[in-house]
């Protein structure tokens, strides 16, 4: 896995409003050598110039940054990836899920539903069937893979916004066949992406050197692995010592939410293609064991305070959030309450109780998972 460093901030202009300011007055004075005072019209055009000459420089700033992989954006990242081994931005994936279409009367042959049979949420959010379904004869329903076709205005897959739908939710018929009855969806839809952002491409493209052998090195399996969706954040890989040749990866998506079958199976077939996983190894893939914590605290104001009551109140709810966000979006994240109430001490409050969570190790393919949440105000003390 690419090594995590500090690189230098790069300038490539001076883009200091003062400094090109200062400049250009002292150049003209030089010249001309008469002394230009605050209210002197053409002291007033010459700071004109000059803020056109720093709006110039701030883009051919940002234009030079794009020449270099960790301030490139959008297409010029993009662009940036030849440089990289059989390296492109994930695109957006579809949501899928398994669909289970019903007969109104058993038929004496086999009924198909032909592929591409859609269902629908709400008019807009559609599903279409993978493959034909043949419900044999003498049964009533048969069970099919289907994915999300509603696409964004730019032609690509609606991605995330497929996801959540649970079972029983999507049962509205576009296509009726021969004897239908009703429609209904049998696992949540997920494993729908949207596009890789920019930062997670980054992270991807340093990854890719590990791709020079197949996925033998645990840097390797983690880049295939991250290759299936964008919505994976992080992935642990290694071989357990009582069973030689057996890969075990764990995955875990964004905002620390655990894989469901769908994200699973995308990350499977990917670390199972010819060219990726070495013909001796076993690849089991799965979501990380789940170590349950809970936050109970009380948060106490100071009096007076420089804030109002109501602003800490909201900055401490929000701390506690990112510090939900920090803790569970990262195998092997040790549970550590004193990241809590360094985020709490940052809002304003006077002291914090923490009661839970106690500190407590996470193993490598292990991640916390939040379970109660509670927040207490304790009211006003003095200094």
């Amino acid at each position: 896995m690419a090594e995590n460093r500090t690189f230098p901030e790069v300038t490539f202009v001076e883009t200091d409003t003062e400094e090109i300011k200062t400049a250009l007055v002292q150049g003209y004075e030089a010249i001309t050598g008469r002394k230009l005072y605050p209210a002197d019209p053409m002291r007033l055009f010459i700071l004109w110039v000059a803020d056109i000459i720093v709006q110039e420089r701030a883009l051919i700033n940002w234009s030079a940054r794009q020449n270099v992989p960790r301030y490139a954006e959008g297409e010029y990242l993009d662009s940036l990836a030849e440089l990289f081994k059989d390296v492109e931005r994930l695109k957006p994936q579809p949501a899928k899920t398994t669909f289970r279409f019903w007969l109104s009367v058993e038929q004496e042959g086999a009924q198909i539903v032909p592929a591409g049979t859609r269902v629908t949420v709400d008019g807009e959010i559609t599903f279409a069937t993978l493959e034909p379904l043949f419900i044999e004869a003498g049964k009533l329903y048969g069970d099919v893979e289907a994915e999300c076709i509603t696409q964004t205005e730019a032609g690509e897959s609606i991605g995330a916004a497929g996801n959540g739908f649970l079972p029983g939710q999507i049962t509205q018929i576009v296509d009726v066949y021969p004897y239908f009855e009703r429609v209904e969806n049998l696992t949540e839809s997920a494993g729908g992406s949207d596009r890789e952002s920019d930062a997670a491409f980054y992270e991807r493209m340093r990854e890719n050197m590990e791709t020079f052998s197949t996925a033998g090195p645990v840097g390797a399996y983690v880049y295939h692995a991250k290759t299936a969706s964008s919505l994976i954040a992080d992935v642990s890989a290694d071989s357990p010592i009582d069973e030689p040749g057996v890969v075990d990866v764990r995955i875990l998506l964004q905002n620390g939410a655990l894989p469901t079958e769908e994200v699973i199976k995308l990350v499977l077939d990917a670390l199972s293609a010819d060219k990726v996983r070495p013909l001796t190894d076993l690849v089991r893939v799965s979501a990380p064991d789940t170590v349950p914590f809970n936050i109970d605290v009380t948060y106490y104001i100071p009096n007076p305070g420089a804030a109002s009551a109501a602003n800490i109140e909201r900055a401490v709810m929000e701390a506690v959030e990112q510090y939900k966000i920090w803790q569970t979006e990262k195998m092997g994240r040790d549970i550590n309450p004193s990241y809590l109430t360094r985020l709490l001490m940052e809002t304003g409050v006077k002291r914090v109780e923490v009661r839970e969570p106690l500190f407590q190790k996470v193993e490598a393919k292990g991640v916390a998972v939040l379970q109660d949440k509670t927040v207490l105000n304790g009211g006003v003390e003095d200094e």
